[in-house]
């Protein structure tokens, strides 16, 4: 009897790719679609169950496909953004085991970024940027799946509530302090994250339409206009603040060498000249209001929709707590002192507790210290500079445009379990994408 012809370590290889793309593709479907069982007050909690039983299988199939490879003989080494991530998992463990709350800055059900989310986040990119590989197939689900979202989006925009994840009788207008606290969009919840999410995936689904004929573009153009719909209905600034910050690193990354220099002028001088005109007029508008006064030396802690205050607060504190923070997203517990919104009368209106720094780099130096953020932006900055040495890929072209809007936007949002598994997930197809790059222009 013939004996059965063993698969060979390339086939190997590609079995392993195909097994995390499949697990890349039903965790973006499900994940984000997924709306839970008690409406928005539930969501949050629902996504972070999900999430650490559906990481958990990738952590599962992880530990088999790296037995695998030890058994094939393959080398296992690391790259310099997965160095840095183990850094940054590393310092999240130690400020978690010195944090003066305890168990709280493990998990708690109050804080859901606490350091067991935090460690799948890594485990997620490690895995994804070892042995995943993005894919036509994998565009091709994420324009689907955010048509789905935003059309869930337009019909709460006509004041709809199909899935009944608003209060009974109630829609998104109802929301702002209307009828309820907080406002709520698609499956996601949390404007503010929303609008984070859509810096990320909009200008993926852009830049992927962006070689193919018009008349296999268009609906992606379309859906693109909708998102934007999206990001001005929700009335929040952050997403289209990333959007624009994002888009000037875009073009500068994809433009022609020759045409870089002139670009840069021609941003410069745009950036001056709308500086100038902030300076000099003051417009009756909330942002361009408050940034007149910024200009002119003028901060109040209201600015920023309370921005200012928390981040005052937050910088004041951090000197006590440089090195391990205050342990992971447990500023909610560190002692800091509400937002207080006050009427035109001095009447109290509004307080909320500090929960997050509205800007996820400084929410990562206040909660996990300077070692954990230097980490994080090592991992950040060795895949964006991949993603600028192979700005000619298209695949790396999409992820990296995306990732750069993105992390725009979280430099004045929060983070939340709810959303940030995409970025990391993100940073892992574009990783992994570079390495087989590299082993093709190796092999030629």
């Amino acid at each position: 009897m013939a004996k059965a012809k063993k698969a060979s370590p390339k086939r190997k290889s590609q079995a392993s790719s195909k097994q995390v793309q499949v697990w890349v593709g039903v965790f973006l479907t499900v994940y984000l679609l997924y709306p839970g069982w008690k409406g928005y007050t539930g969501i949050s909690a629902a996504k972070t169950l999900f999430f650490y039983l559906f990481t958990g299988a990738l952590v599962l199939l992880g530990i088999w496909l790296l037995a695998e490879d030890f058994r094939a003989g393959r080398r296992v080494s690391l790259t310099p953004a997965q160095l840095c991530a183990l850094g940054f998992w590393g310092f999240t463990l130690l400020s978690a085991a010195c944090s003066p709350y305890g168990a709280k800055a493990w998990y708690n059900e109050s804080a859901h970024e606490a350091a067991l989310t935090v460690s799948l986040y890594v485990l997620l990119f490690l895995i994804v940027s070892r042995w995943g590989k993005p894919s036509e197939a994998l565009f091709r689900v994420l324009t689907v799946v955010l048509g789905l979202f935003c059309l869930l989006c337009l019909l709460q925009a006509l004041g709809l509530n199909p899935l009944g994840l608003y209060p009974k009788g109630m829609n998104f207008y109802d929301g702002y302090g209307v009828k309820y606290k907080g406002a709520y969009a698609g499956t996601i919840g949390n404007v503010d994250i929303v609008s984070a999410f859509l810096a990320l995936t909009a200008p993926m689904v852009l830049l992927y339409s962006l070689k193919q004929k018009p008349r296999q573009a268009w609906p992606l153009w379309a859906l693109c206009g909708v998102c934007l719909f999206v990001l001005i209905w929700i009335r929040v600034l952050c997403g289209l603040v990333g959007l624009a910050g994002g888009a000037v690193l875009i073009l500068l990354v994809l433009c022609p060498d020759r045409r870089r220099k002139w670009l840069l002028l021609g941003f410069g001088l745009l950036a001056l000249g709308l500086l100038a005109l902030l300076w000099a007029v003051d417009l009756p508008i909330g942002l361009f209001h408050e940034l007149h006064e910024i200009l002119h030396g003028r901060f109040q802690d209201s600015f920023g929709t309370g921005r200012f205050y928390i981040w005052r607060q937050m910088l004041a504190r951090i000197p006590e707590r440089l090195w391990l923070g205050v342990g992971p997203d447990a500023a909610r517990f560190s002692g800091l002192e509400p937002f207080i919104r006050y009427d035109e009368a001095g009447k109290e209106v509004a307080r909320a507790t500090i929960t997050d720094a509205h800007c996820y780099p400084l929410h990562i130096l206040y909660c996990q210290g300077l070692p954990a953020l230097l980490c994080w932006l090592g991992a950040v900055g060795a895949v964006l500079v991949h993603w600028v040495r192979a700005r000619r890929d298209r695949a790396a072209a999409i992820l990296g445009g995306g990732l750069a809007c993105f992390l725009c936007a979280m430099l004045f949002c929060f983070s939340s379990v709810i959303v940030m598994p995409f970025f990391w997930l993100a940073m892992g197809l574009l990783e992994g994408q570079i390495k087989y790059i590299e082993k093709g222009i190796k092999k030629s």
